[in-house]
């Protein structure tokens, strides 16, 4: 059970230093040129329906029995390492 208390406050961590960089994207995109801004918030939309798709995850992480802990444990990492993968992949592209 300790395992399951601190895996959810460590992912709901991760995900809010995502949410935050994902933030930080759009404060550039308004300060951005139309080209950029125009590139930057259609990057947002996508690492918006990430984010979506990893605060799913860790909902049905929340609420699973012990049966089906590890299996969605798995599909909970995946999402977060997607939705952070894409993050990093725009955030280096957009750093400038």
């Amino acid at each position: 059970m300790e395992e399951k208390k601190t895996y959810l406050r460590k992912m709901a961590e991760a995900l809010e230093q995502l949410d935050a960089k994902v933030a930080e994207l759009k404060a550039k995109a308004a300060k951005a040129g139309e080209e950029a801004k125009v590139e930057i918030d259609k990057k947002v939309v996508e690492l918006t329906a990430k984010q979506q798709e990893a605060r799913q995850k860790l909902q049905e992480l929340k609420e699973a029995g012990a049966d089906k802990w590890e299996s969605l444990k798995g599909r909970a990492e995946k999402a977060r390492e997607g939705l952070e993968d894409a993050v990093s992949k725009i955030w280096t592209k957009f750093k400038k």
